[in-house]
């Protein structure tokens, strides 16, 4: 009789231990997806994220690149994705703030995704070759202003942040220009190294610019590029758009707590790491980081003011 109602015991028992096991995060090879093409600042940063979980995690965590569309390809997978935290995403604001404003999206921004953390701010700059004639953004637009439709630029997703607000730079000078789409940033500088365009605006430039192959001309966003105070930004240039974005850790809706607990601890001693600081020097990257209810609320704050500047801009970007 003992051994029988033992039996049953483990019997009723085993099912948790089972569970238990199971909700042990992570517990099997984690996807990573990157809405740009490799070799971009894009990669640089995922590979942080993927190494540092396998060095204090002991985490697999697998970069896969999905480019294309603005990072909105790569968007509509995540949030099409079971939310269990086996797939996730490096954030950035491209196809969160600024495409759903200027296109139809098969998804939403403020209900198709969980925001888990930030861990940089992003540098996305205006800039040209080191042997280009223009010193100053002033001077991309006065030869946009003699020459209508000759400057030939780029950015690293068409829609995307950098391109919202450079199109807003130029419509409120009243300049023409002809913007050229590619796949990724790092396509767009290739470009620009090759003399195909003029002017590329993408966070893509850390490395060449120590090398002292390009020149900033000026910051899209609001804040500062680290260590160089002389490069204006959109909004001390007088532009209507100059909204920061950064780099950050995001999922599909519905999120289980344990996993979103899990990135915020994992990036938060990321950012303390030396391996972090050595990245945001070389890819001129802002230290930042925000937890997942400070994340959401920027998320949000973001799309709200992206939609009023499109709106008061009238931009519709073709």
């Amino acid at each position: 009789m003992r051994k029988l109602f033992f039996a049953v015991v483990a019997l009723l028992l085993f099912p948790a231990w089972q569970v238990a096991a199971q909700d042990k995060y992570p517990s099997r090879p984690i996807t990573l997806i990157v809405g740009y093409a490799a070799g971009g600042s894009g990669e640089v940063v995922a590979r942080l994220v993927s190494e540092f979980a396998r060095e204090k995690r002991g985490a697999v965590v697998t970069v896969e690149f999905k480019p294309g569309a603005g990072a909105t390809i790569a968007a509509d997978q995540l949030a099409r994705a079971k939310p269990d935290g086996y797939t996730v995403s490096t954030y950035s604001g491209n196809p969160l703030l600024a495409a759903p404003h200027l296109q139809k999206v098969p998804y939403d921004t403020l209900k198709s995704f969980t925001y888990m953390a930030t861990f940089f701010a992003i540098s996305n700059a205006a800039y040209v070759r080191t042997d280009s004639p223009f010193k100053s953004f002033g001077d991309v637009v006065a030869y946009a202003r003699a020459n209508p439709g000759k400057l030939r630029w780029s950015t690293a997703a068409v829609r995307g942040t950098s391109h919202l607000a450079t199109e807003a730079a130029f419509r409120k000078e009243n300049v023409q220009t002809t913007m050229v789409p590619f796949a990724g940033g790092s396509q767009a500088l290739a470009a620009l190294l090759g003399k195909h365009i003029d002017l590329s605006v993408s966070s893509d430039y850390g490395s060449y610019l120590s090398a002292g192959e390009v020149r900033l001309l000026a910051e899209t966003g609001s804040v500062k590029v680290p260590g160089m105070p002389e490069v204006p930004t959109y909004a001390e240039l007088g532009f209507p758009v100059s909204i920061t974005t950064t780099y950050g850790m995001f999922g599909p809706a519905g999120l289980p707590p344990q996993v979103v607990a899990w990135w915020e601890s994992l990036m938060k001693e990321m950012t303390a790491s030396p391996a972090y600081d050595a990245t945001a020097k070389k890819m001129r990257l802002t230290p930042y980081y925000e937890d997942s209810a400070t994340f959401t609320r920027n998320v949000r704050e973001g799309y709200q003011r992206f939609g009023e500047a499109v709106e008061a801009q009238g931009l519709k970007i073709k």
